[in-house]
């Protein structure tokens, strides 16, 4: 359970910082990555994702425009496997790109006030919008040693695993957590997360993508939902008449309400079948998740 005050801050722990750089660095993420590169500037950041010829997940990834470089955050879990993709097809390209471990990732979610901004603002690396837990916030990329120092700016820090439960009770699904690679990309939401373009050159999984979303083949989505009571474990079975779908988390708010992640046919949302837990648990659904 996590109390909601005015602002939360909170060291994310569970993202990795990498930072890219190089004359084609751009015309080489173009041929990989799901977002049109174009549309990333200073101002506006992207999030995509990297995926293989069949069209499965391997990594997901915020880009910002920091100049001379840029400046990614992925999963700690997948940073690895991110770098190694990256790298092994990037022969006759003039790159350098890499985990950057005296970079952190800070998550400010809720009212900042203007003058604290401009005090911390120095000691910001980087920063991007995300409203991952409240209605609007932001995620600053920060050298390790001045974390701390900036978190004491704010009254209310919380760990990442409260975070994460806020990030739930919001309704922001997150790869590696509420969805893993055995979900096709396309059936957890990278179209309402702003994730891909269907206009950009070819990259790798792109026919898959693209057949996917022309040919109606996207059947299912990841909702924001609601719960009637807190289940023993997640994930577990959503039913209608018959097992249909996945509540993949569920997190408990300050007033006891309960909120989750579930992935579920559109169809069946569509028809507006009543869903429930095996153990009588019902479930309502609140919107598809969203960027």
């Amino acid at each position: 359970m996590i109390k909601t005050p005015t602002t939360l801050a909170c060291l994310r722990s569970s993202y990795q910082v990498l930072k890219a750089s190089g004359d084609d660095i751009r015309d080489y993420l173009q041929s990989q990555i799901t977002q049109d590169i174009s549309l990333l500037t200073p101002e506006n950041p992207i999030y995509t994702a990297i995926l293989t010829p069949q069209g499965k997940m391997i990594a997901d990834m915020y880009i910002m425009d920091a100049g001379d470089e840029l400046v990614m955050i992925t999963g700690k879990h997948h940073a690895l496997a991110l770098v190694e993709r990256l790298r092994r097809f990037s022969m006759g390209h003039a790159i350098r790109l890499g985990i950057v471990e005296s970079l952190t990732m800070l998550s400010i979610q809720g009212d900042l006030n203007p003058t604290e901004i401009t005090s911390m603002q120095a000691m910001v690396y980087a920063s991007m919008p995300m409203s991952e837990a409240y209605s609007h916030g932001a995620w600053w990329v920060v050298e390790h040693r001045y974390a701390a120092q900036i978190l004491a700016f704010f009254p209310h820090v919380c760990t990442d695993t409260e975070m994460e439960q806020a990030r739930i009770i919001h309704g922001k699904p997150r790869f590696g957590m509420d969805w893993d690679t055995s979900i096709q990309p396309m059936n957890a939401n990278l179209i309402e997360m702003r994730g891909v373009s269907f206009d950009k050159g070819c990259y790798v999984g792109q026919e898959v993508t693209s057949r996917m979303h022309w040919r109606g083949g996207v059947k299912k989505k990841l909702y924001h939902v609601s719960l009637s009571a807190m289940p023993e474990q997640t994930p577990c079975p959503i039913q209608s008449t018959v097992n249909i779908g996945t509540l993949r988390r569920a997190a408990l708010d300050e007033k006891s309400k309960v909120w989750g992640i579930a992935h579920l046919p559109i169809e069946v949302v569509e028809q507006g079948s009543p869903l429930s837990l095996e153990n009588t648990i019902s479930i309502k659904i609140l919107e598809a998740c969203h960027a």
